[in-house]
């Protein structure tokens, strides 16, 4: 059976005259009596009672009607819905993110415009690490990962597309000797108890630092591990210790810290748009092209 047979036949029933249905569906009513013989013979039920001078329904016809009205509807629906899934037009897009990135416009930005262009996608968000949106990003759990990085960070079967450079700021706390200077090295805070994001982490900004002193001289003393950028900020208030955030954070105007950026070289990391390599599906695709148009 092909969706032509059941389009013959409803054109049959409404009409109840194979001639004029012949000619709605502009071809022979030689051809279409037998398209409908052929559907009747393959069902092994009757769809019509004919005489010479009429054509009427059986009940199987009836029924028929009913469903074969139904198969159309759905296989239409159905092929509409297979070209939205095949230009990305719906489906659920995964997004990690490090926190930062909720300070800067180039997660915001693409995010709005994709929820307005593709408003039948469903978006989840997920907050992570950097190390932790890599590996996300090789196991398939997530599409996109926005990331925290050093320029030459590279990474098999992924692409990094770097969307913008931050310089790293000493957070300090608003009354501190040095908080009233426009910027520090590493080297000026060295003998200050630091707050550090958890060892195992992923986190970038711990590797950078200790890399940025071990450069120095001096390796950090950490009195304080926090997870989150917030805690870091309170605890610096709270004069447990300094921190080393990138600069968007300073948007949330904190009370009570001071952000000073670092002027040591390379005291800065990237934010980059990580996808899977050879990316084909539309969904993820549409997605780069809003976030990364010259990736």
């Amino acid at each position: 059976m092909e969706f032509r047979h059941l389009r013959y036949f409803l054109t049959v029933a409404e009409e109840l005259h194979f001639t004029r249905a012949a000619e709605k569906l502009n071809i022979g009513q030689p051809p279409l009596s037998q398209q409908i013989q052929s559907l009747e013979s393959e069902l092994g039920v009757k769809l019509f009672n004919r005489t010479k001078r009429s054509v009427a329904l059986t009940e199987a016809g009836e029924h028929l009607v009913i469903q074969a009205k139904e198969i159309l509807r759905m296989s239409g629906a159905l092929q509409s819905e297979l070209r939205d899934i095949e230009q990305g037009k719906t489906g659920e897009l995964r997004i990690g993110f490090t926190t930062t990135g909720l300070f800067v416009d180039e997660l915001s930005h693409p995010l709005k415009t994709y929820r307005r262009r593709y408003p039948d996608v469903r978006i989840s968000l997920f907050e992570m690490y950097s190390r932790q949106q890599f590996d996300a990003l090789l196991h398939q759990d997530i599409d996109i990962g926005y990331v925290r990085l050093t320029p030459d960070t590279t990474q098999d079967g992924l692409d990094i597309h770097i969307l913008r450079h931050d310089r790293l700021c000493v957070v300090l706390p608003e009354d501190h000797p040095e908080a009233a200077k426009d910027s520090l090295t590493l080297a000026d805070v060295r003998h200050e108890p630091f707050i550090f994001y958890p060892e195992k982490s992923g986190a970038a900004v711990p590797e950078r630092v200790r890399r940025l002193s071990q450069r120095a001289g001096f390796t950090p003393t950490v009195v304080q591990e926090a997870a989150e950028v917030l805690t870091h900020i309170g605890l610096v208030a709270a004069g447990v210790g300094i921190s080393v955030l990138p600069k968007p954070v300073d948007s949330l105007r904190p009370g009570g810290v001071r952000f000073i950026p670092l002027a040591d070289e390379d005291a800065e990391l990237c934010m980059a748009l990580v996808t899977r390599s050879n990316e084909r599906n539309m969904r993820i695709l549409n997605y780069i092209s809003l976030a990364a148009p010259h990736a």
